[in-house]
């Protein structure tokens, strides 16, 4: 297993003493995905898998964590909301939700309509059923589903989307969260007039050796790269390139692309259990 920068007691501490003024965001990275924000007077969390779930219950899976957890689901208590972006284990992970919800009473979970049904074993009055369009605040942000596609768009028998990203505002700061998706015009222009602060962008990418083996790809680091320029994004945080060695990508890639395209396009390469703060 692969170290992280912190963890344990000492980020439970670190999240629960960072005092955020207005104006401002702390933002922890929590692996893969999963990104902590945290405000003037309540925080939220976005895609929190940690456990070894996927693993555990399948030991033949060839997804296998690189480094550990750097929270216990439980030591998320207290945070106001958790924001699932689609239903694949390493972003909607009930072993590290029900925990959460069992201890953390305070905690409003909103997970998409289309899968509600995983979360079955949450009281029902925690959850928020997210829906196309339909905005709804949580922890004290303004929360924006936007319908994403993985690799395709895809809805269930009532039309409910399978995949969101999320326009995310609080305490004077604009954040996307891409959740899993390839880029279209669609989104591009959705969040474009949202002209965010800060987006959140998977660059682990896809190729056909990954899809033969029923892995669903995701955009690239040019791909993210060119996004966030488009949409005219302050800074962009790459995500989903460190969690799992045979769905990842090197980072460096994204960062020379930067260099010579972009080379004025502010950016931050985030390490598990790293704490950030951002100023609008």
């Amino acid at each position: 297993m692969k170290p992280v920068y912190k963890k344990g007691q000492a980020l439970v501490e670190e999240i629960r003493n960072t005092s955020v003024p207005k104006g401002a965001v702390a933002i922890w990275h929590l692996g893969q995905s999963g990104i902590l924000i945290k405000g003037e007077d309540a925080s939220l969390v976005i895609d929190p898998y940690l456990t070894f779930s996927i693993e555990e219950r399948d030991p033949d899976n060839e997804f296998k964590r690189d480094f550990v957890p750097p929270l216990d689901p439980e030591d998320l208590a207290g945070v106001g909301g958790v924001l699932i972006t689609h239903f694949h284990d390493d972003h909607l992970d009930t072993a590290t939700l029900e925990p959460l919800a069992a201890v953390s009473e305070e905690t409003l979970f909103a997970i998409p309509a289309s899968h509600l049904s995983l979360s079955r074993k949450i009281d029902s009055e925690k959850v928020i059923g997210v829906r196309d369009d339909q905005s709804f605040s949580l922890a004290g942000f303004q929360v924006t589903p936007v319908t994403v596609a993985h690799t395709e768009y895809e809805t269930d028998d009532d039309g409910n989307s399978f995949y969101f990203g999320y326009l995310i505002e609080g305490n004077g700061v604009k954040l996307f969260h891409s959740g899993d998706t390839i880029v279209d015009q669609k989104i591009v222009d959705e969040v474009k007039r949202f002209a965010p602060d800060i987006v959140f962008m998977p660059i682990n990418g896809g190729d056909y050796a990954r899809t033969s083996r029923g892995i669903i790809g995701n955009m690239n680091y040019r791909d993210a790269a060119d996004f966030g320029v488009s949409v005219g994004a302050d800074m962009i945080m790459p995500v989903h390139y460190d969690l799992f060695p045979n769905n990842r990508e090197n980072p460096a890639y994204f960062v020379d692309y930067l260099f010579h395209s972009y080379p004025d396009q502010k950016f931050h390469m985030m390490v598990p259990g790293e704490r950030f703060i951002y100023f609008s």
